[in-house]
């Protein structure tokens, strides 16, 4: 893994998170190969399908449109350090509103159930509290048990249903 090209990495005991920027996420969406060449990191995180890829394209010109604010709303890939591989992501969907924003994440299922989650929500909460955000929000589907159990060891708190679960935690 080569951290010296990450920019803002947040590192935990078995983890780096590094945010997307324009230049690498411009250089993740042409070249994949070389991405991982470059940042010395194997993705393996989620399943790069036409969502997922449609997404991230839009992304790049939102953090060029924005770039005073773009670790607001940029994803922040999740790293092993044990093998460097991208497990997957996580990010703050917009710029903090009175100093409440919304997480969101996802990985690839193959490295589920081993806490990495978790220890990656607890720092990017943490971060988070470091860029000024004093109340965070999360929504879960009903049936996603896993992401739920994630909130509730980040000690999130149960807000409402709306066909999604919602969930706070004042940081």
């Amino acid at each position: 893994m080569n951290k010296s090209k990450m920019t803002s990495p947040i590192e935990t005991e078995r983890l780096v998170l590094f945010p997307y920027t324009a230049e690498n996420l411009a250089l993740f969406n042409g070249d994949l190969e070389r991405f991982e060449e470059e940042y010395g990191v194997v993705y393996r995180g989620e399943e790069l399908d036409y969502l997922l890829t449609g997404f991230l394209k839009k992304l790049e010109g939102e953090i060029r449109n924005d770039p005073e604010n773009y670790l607001f709303f940029t994803e922040f890939l999740i790293v092993l350090k044990e093998n460097s591989h991208v497990i997957g992501s996580i990010d703050f969907k917009y710029v903090p509103k009175d100093g409440a924003t919304e997480v969101g994440y996802g990985m690839n299922p193959s490295y589920t159930g081993h806490g990495y989650m978790t220890e990656a929500l607890g720092a990017f909460l943490e971060f988070g509290k470091e860029l000024g955000i004093r109340k965070v929000l999360a929504d879960t589907r009903p049936d996603n048990i896993k992401s739920q159990n994630v909130l509730k060891r980040c000690d999130f708190r149960f807000l409402r249903e709306d066909g999604n679960l919602w969930w706070e935690k004042d940081l």
